[in-house]
């Protein structure tokens, strides 16, 4: 009877084993899911992209942590200066990798698809030519991809937006090329760019960034009269943004330029 009970006990050991190995695990991620999200709050992007890569460690298959990882090496790279131009495409690069690889573990979460259309687009500005190129149309495509997922997404808007700003106003050597190599022009009109970027600013009209290239955009048309009023929203909002304090000095150096 004893040797019975001491097999059953065993047995029950045995079969808990895994359950309290993945209860281990999963206290694991959601512990680092939650310090990467504080990190993330307070701008520490190394702290936070740290946190995420642990998530990856305990699960390789965690969606939410693979694209905020790529999106925290995206802030990382555009936190460092100029000067450190091979680091920033590091980090670029970085970005690129956990983004397609949130897009493997789920097709269709609009998040990875809005992250790599940014990464895509950071990555432009270090590649010329026939590369630059291509990653503008995969930035206009993934930003596309996102809306078909998530038609709430303002930041896909300012993304396509920024893209029919940046072809409206590019120079003709890299139509050139897109013409030449892809068959196809880059199709892009600043009337367009305004007209995403009204409609980021209707889901989101808290946002300053929307204000501050929507005025950008105007100036590009020629447009100066209705600069003004976006510039001016851009100082009425508060900062909430890492970076809202200096599209606050931009915004308030255009509005000089304008009187």
């Amino acid at each position: 009877m004893k040797n019975a009970l001491f097999i059953c006990f065993v047995l029950l050991c045995f079969l808990a084993s895994p359950v309290l190995a993945q209860e281990g695990v999963a206290d694991s991620v959601a512990k680092y899911m939650t310090l990467g999200k504080s990190l993330a709050d307070q701008w520490d992007h190394q702290g936070a992209t740290i946190a995420y890569l642990k998530v990856l460690k305990f699960d390789s298959t965690n969606y939410e942590a693979a694209w905020r990882a790529g999106d925290h090496y995206t802030e990382l790279a555009d936190a460092l200066p100029e000067e450190q131009k091979s680091q920033k495409e590091a980090y670029f690069e970085q970005a690129r990798k956990y983004c397609q690889k949130a897009i493997a573990i789920n097709p269709d979460g609009w998040e990875g698809h809005l992250r790599l259309s940014v990464v895509y687009g950071r990555l432009g500005l270090f590649r010329g030519g026939k590369e630059k190129v291509k990653l503008a149309q995969m930035v206009r495509m993934e930003a596309e991809k996102t809306l078909e997922l998530n038609p709430q997404s303002d930041i896909a808007h300012h993304v396509l937006a920024r893209w029919h700003q940046n072809v409206a106003n590019l120079s003709s050597i890299l139509k050139f090329f897109a013409k030449t190599f892809f068959g196809e022009e880059l199709k892009g009109t600043n009337e367009e760019a305004v007209e995403h970027f009204e409609k980021a600013i209707v889901i989101d009209p808290n946002h300053i960034e929307h204000y501050l290239e929507l005025a950008r955009t105007y100036k590009f048309m020629g447009q100066k009269e209705l600069m003004r009023e976006p510039l001016e929203k851009v100082l009425e909002l508060p900062a909430v943004e890492q970076d809202d304090p200096e599209f606050k000095k931009e915004a308030e150096e255009m509005l000089k330029k304008l009187k």
